[in-house]
């Protein structure tokens, strides 16, 4: 399915509130991109249970605390050559 991270408002209607998890990764770290993607996991999450697991860096934190209530776990893949 199409998704495009600019409208959180379209995803269908019977997709919203369905799922247990939704995994975020976005390939931008504003905290204008985070807006749209934590309104589309609110969306799509069922309202009780629900999870999310987000990618970002560390300056994000602050962010992403406030957008989803999430709280940091630490995890550092080893990616070689990567740059950050």
């Amino acid at each position: 399915m199409f998704y495009d991270f600019n409208k959180p408002e379209d995803i269908p209607a019977d997709l919203q509130h369905t799922f247990d998890l939704v995994v975020i990764d976005p390939p931008f770290i504003t905290r204008e991109v985070w807006e749209k993607y934590a309104e589309a996991a609110k969306l799509l999450l069922k309202e009780v249970g629900g999870h999310a697991l987000l990618s970002t860096i560390d300056e994000n934190e602050a962010n992403i605390k406030e957008l989803m209530g999430a709280d940091r776990k630490t995890f550092r893949p080893s990616i070689p050559n990567l740059v950050y």
